[in-house]
This record gives C-alpha cells, sequence and structure tokens, in this order.
C-alpha cells in the first residue's frame, strides 16, 4: 500500500527537481515543491539498498503562492527505478 511517508510533516518545504528516465516533457525533469525531504532519504536509499521503488509524497505549495499560505495540495506517486537524478533546494 503507498501512503505518504511522513506522519508529523515538518513546517516548511524542500524543492526538488527530478530528472526522469523517458519523461518526454521537452527537459527530462520536473520541479515539485514537497513537504520535507524524505524523497531524497528514499531515493538514496532505493539506490543503496533497493528498496520498494514506488513511493508517495505530499505536494506542498510554496509559501504565498498565489497569496495562500503554505498548504498541501495533493500527492505526488513516483517509481524511483525511473529516476535518473534528483535535486534539492531547502528555503532558508
Amino acid at each position: 500500500m503507498n501512503t505518504a511517508h511522513h506522519t508529523n510533516p515538518q513546517k516548511g518545504f524542500t524543492y526538488y527537481t527530478i530528472y526522469l528516465k523517458g519523461l518526454s516533457n521537452g527537459s527530462g525533469y520536473i520541479d515539485v515543491a514537497l513537504s520535507d525531504e524524505q524523497l531524497l532519504k528514499d531515493y538514496l536509499q532505493y539506490l543503496d539498498v533497493g528498496i520498494k521503488p514506488v513511493r508517495t509524497y505530499v505536494v506542498t505549495m510554496a509559501p504565498k503562492a498565489q497569496g495562500k499560505s503554505v498548504a498541501s495540495t495533493g500527492q505526488l506517486c513516483i517509481n524511483l527505478s525511473d529516476v535518473s537524478a534528483i535535486t534539492t533546494v531547502k528555503p532558508g
């Protein structure tokens, strides 16, 4: 069962650029703000010991984005075996 990996989300967010194998959007990557750094931790663990690759994460809206405060805006489900690289930025 795929569930979000946090029970107590940390305040704030992390910006991710996720490069995906075979993504046909013209750039080969997606940008997303997630509620924590769990995706990066899971990706490193996947590379190291081969954990189950399909994971779900909470997508977060950046502060003051479209005049709204930080809020959950959905979920991102990703197959870590399709990821070729990840970069992160933790604001503030």
